[in-house]
């Protein structure tokens, strides 16, 4: 079977969206990158057991962070990918705040936290605590490196199986 589903990547500027996004659909990084486009859709595809599953992610250039927060952009999206920078933990406080604020139309869609960056270790600054609160959250906390591609295809995987799950509970 073959679905299609739309993933939106809400997170500051600067917290590597587009290249995550990009890892999962052509397996590329490039050091220089930087969006100047307001939205970017990237497709990437997983095979998970016998469903071929097309991720649209939904990549909003950089520009207002509260702006990913509209309606629109949220609306009919079957998964949510939120991403920090491992380095930056106000990156995290900002997504915690907007959940907060915002979960009213964010609603309880299948949602993932990546911690990118996770291949700068001597410069991780995200606290215990703060981790903690996120998990509390129903979001499944994976670390991530667009840069080496480390866990970027799993925690996808992951995202693409609690989607698969919310689709059977809602039949």
């Amino acid at each position: 079977m073959r679905l299609r589903r739309k993933v939106c990547l809400l997170g500051a500027p600067g917290v590597g969206k587009t290249s995550l996004a990009r890892r999962l659909a052509e397996d590329a990084y490039d050091e220089d990158f930087e969006s100047n486009v307001a939205m970017g859709i990237f497709k990437g595809t997983l095979a998970l057991g016998d469903v071929s599953l097309e991720m649209m992610l939904w990549d909003p250039g950089g520009g207002e962070v509260w702006g990913q927060y509209d309606r629109s952009f949220i609306s009919g999206a079957s998964g949510l990918a939120f991403v920090v920078d491992a380095t930056k933990p106000r990156t995290l406080d900002h997504l915690l705040e907007a959940q907060v604020k915002w979960r009213g139309f964010i609603g309880s869609r299948p949602s993932i936290l990546l911690v990118n960056k996770a291949d700068l270790t001597s410069e991780f600054a995200l606290n215990k605590a703060q981790l903690d609160e996120a998990a509390r959250l129903d979001w499944y906390v994976a670390h991530a490196s667009a840069k080496t591609s480390y866990n970027v295809t799993e925690a996808f995987e992951r995202l693409g199986k609690m989607m698969l799950e919310a689709r059977k509970v809602s039949a």
